[in-house]
């Protein structure tokens, strides 16, 4: 099975972990996916051989190379551009986060997925991570009851410094589709298609001088049932922190709730009956070894492209609603199961 690369940016070595558990799989061709980059870039990737080919120009990747499956990892606004030609070619692609960084622009790739039948999982890579899968299992056996609250936090480092492109939004798409979309994710995964309105504020206090990428940012979904999920966002976790993020989940349903801080490692459930008890981990398989076990027919696809545009959909809704200070509805979507 023939991997061709495009971009390194972002969380390019996703496909890493797949070289060991899919045999036969080879890394066959890289290439930048923009003048911001160089083939200089996969110098260290994982799985270069002498037999890797590299090309400056993506396009000509695409069209010589041979490939079975692609990944993009790019900056976010070249991600659509070159997902879509891939799929326009039916190629499988693993595309980075967000998928797109405006509503037709997501419809338009979504629909050629479904019209080529090509694979288009994002980078959602949260759902490999074995505590959440946990609280997934625990929620819909129904430990807690009835889910009505949840709280997601996602707090990160902001480092010594940020490319440029997080200044502008022609090349940055927000806090909510940047990172936000990960919080937006689990809780699709957890609680299931039940978010009917979102409402949100966000502010570059921090660093004003990146004023497309929001330093501090808080969401609150309405639910279908009546309940509330809120979700915050920042770039303020202090340098002296013990791990670059910290990121916590907690639901509350009619009989119980579950808690999880990822940084302390710490996951628990608390029922009627039952004080907090740790809640059993498995390990869960990358996205892309999933991905690549389905094109042989060896399972479901890790996430579907209806799914897929549901997620980016409410991403890209909630940073329109914190831009705005509007409530943006999240009903009458063209990503929905009928």
């Amino acid at each position: 099975m023939r991997l061709g690369l495009i971009g390194a940016t972002g969380h390019w070595h996703s496909y890493a972990a797949a070289l060991d558990r899919v045999p036969g799989l080879v890394l066959a061709a890289v290439a930048p996916a923009g003048p911001e980059e160089t083939v200089g870039s996969f110098d260290h990737a994982p799985g270069l051989s002498a037999d890797t080919r590299r090309f400056e120009d993506a396009e000509e990747l695409l069209d010589t190379a041979l490939l079975d499956v692609v990944q993009v990892a790019a900056r976010c606004d070249r991600i659509p551009g070159w997902t879509l030609r891939c799929l326009e070619r039916g190629l499988p692609v693993l595309a980075e986060k967000p998928l797109a960084m405006d509503l037709p622009t997501l419809e338009r790739l979504i629909r050629e997925a479904e019209r080529t039948g090509a694979a288009l999982v994002p980078m959602h890579t949260m759902r490999a991570v074995p505590e959440l899968a946990a609280v997934r299992r625990a929620v819909r056996a129904g430990a807690i009851g009835e889910p009505l609250l949840s709280f997601s936090q996602k707090s990160y480092k902001w480092g010594a410094s940020r490319p440029d492109w997080y200044r502008s939004r022609e090349t940055f798409p927000g806090l909510a589709p940047w990172a936000g979309i990960h919080a937006f994710d689990w809780l699709y995964w957890i609680l299931g298609d039940v978010f009917t309105e979102v409402s949100g504020r966000e502010g570059a206090s921090a660093h004003p001088d990146f004023p497309a990428c929001a330093s501090q940012a808080g969401f609150v979904f309405t639910m279908s049932n009546g309940g509330v999920s809120s979700v915050t966002l920042d770039y303020l976790r202090p340098e002296g922190a013990g791990s670059h993020g910290d990121e916590r989940l907690r639901v509350a349903g009619t009989r119980g709730v579950v808690e999880l801080s990822l940084a302390e490692g710490r996951l628990t459930l608390t029922t009627a009956t039952d004080g907090p008890r740790p809640v059993p981990v498995r390990p869960q398989l990358d996205l892309f070894t999933r991905l690549l076990r389905s094109l042989r027919g060896e399972g479901p696809p890790p996430i579907e492209p209806i799914e897929a545009g549901r997620i980016t959909e409410i991403a890209l809704k909630a940073q329109q609603a914190a831009e705005t200070g509007r409530a943006i509805s999240l009903e009458d979507s063209p990503f929905r199961r009928a």
